[in-house]
């Protein structure tokens, strides 16, 4: 049975952080952020508006929404946590991939919040299950929920249940995240990479290898995807479609490929010599796909352009499939 999430702290006031802690306070929820310094919280504050005015931008959110997350957002320094702990329902780690600094916060958070205060930590792939497994003194509460970037847009959220992580604090967390308009993928172990992360890996270790092998361009490559899956997946993923293509067919097909596949297991080896030549990517200027424009800047806002744009044409689709 999920209990009742009213206080939340969300520890990290990063691009991430701050975005969650927005997404917390504009449905309602008492809302704490905490950092370092002051200084990282002014920032934080400022990409909190930025955000809010894009979304009026683009009629996702209007002056109440706005209005909520003033009301309901405060902060404090990360040194304040131990004297406002008992307020807490639920924390949210969202500081830096370093294994000592979440073992040093959990400690913190484990010695001073109440019995029943759940703890999710935003970790893209840390096991803080096994990092916090000797400070942790009620390991039940302890859950992960990876956020997608930008968090206050992005509707999936990974919870991962670690070995000791009870039912009910991930019916609470899922609770949670749906009432807040997110879509909760609840992992029921810990797993390297979780859900997406270990998608992505498949697919783009098959695309590097058919492009080493030569039987196919980069371009061409990201193509073949982007034009088929990519123009479904908005409202059919690959479970669904292969319900609507009817199983026989793609599993008849299945055995054929699967002895064909590339099945190394220690790394990509394209990949790693686009990095040692430095071709890591739109910041680098070059990539797998070629030269990217040198405004990074322009790239970025480009894209998030997209995503805003596919973010509606799901709503409507959920809208409609609601309506049905």
């Amino acid at each position: 049975m999920a209990k009742e999430i009213k206080n939340i702290l969300v520890v990290g006031a990063g691009v991430m952080g701050c975005a969650i802690a927005q997404v917390f306070a504009a449905n309602g929820y008492h809302t704490v952020m905490a950092d370092l310094k002051e200084e990282f919280l002014e920032n934080a504050q400022k990409r909190i508006n930025a955000n809010i005015e894009g979304m009026k931008e683009e009629n996702l959110a209007d002056d109440s929404y706005g209005k909520a997350v003033e009301a309901n957002l405060s902060t404090i320094l990360n040194s304040q946590i131990p004297e406002h702990a008992q307020r807490f329902d639920l924390v949210v780690e969202v500081i830096f991939e370093n294994k000592e600094a979440k073992h040093d916060l959990y400690k913190i958070l484990s010695d001073n919040c109440r019995p029943d205060c759940i703890f999710a930590s935003n970790t893209s792939g840390m096991d803080v299950f096994s990092v916090t497994e000797d400070i942790m003194k009620h390991p039940e509460r302890l859950i992960i929920t990876h956020w997608f970037n930008p968090p206050h847009l992005m509707k999936i959220i990974e919870v991962v249940k670690g070995p000791k992580t009870s039912d009910e604090t991930a019916e609470t967390v899922r609770a949670l995240l749906e009432a807040c308009g997110k879509k909760p993928a609840v992992l029921n172990k810990f797993m390297p990479g979780f859900i997406v992360n270990r998608m992505a890996t498949v697919i783009c270790r098959e695309l590097y290898y058919m492009v080493e092998q030569g039987w196919v361009s980069p371009r061409d490559a990201e193509n073949a995807l982007k034009y088929t899956d990519g123009l479904r997946w908005s409202f059919e993923g690959p479970l669904e479609l292969w319900d609507f293509v009817g199983l026989e067919i793609p599993i008849a097909v299945a055995s054929g490929v699967m002895p064909t596949l590339c099945s190394r297991t220690d790394s990509i080896p394209l990949g790693e010599k686009l990095i040692a030549e430095g071709k890591t990517g739109v910041r680098a200027g070059e990539g797998m796909l070629g030269k990217y424009p040198s405004d990074v800047d322009a790239y970025i806002k480009k894209r998030n352009k997209r995503i805003v744009a596919m973010y509606k044409m799901m709503n409507q689709f959920e809208a409609e499939d609601e309506a049905e």
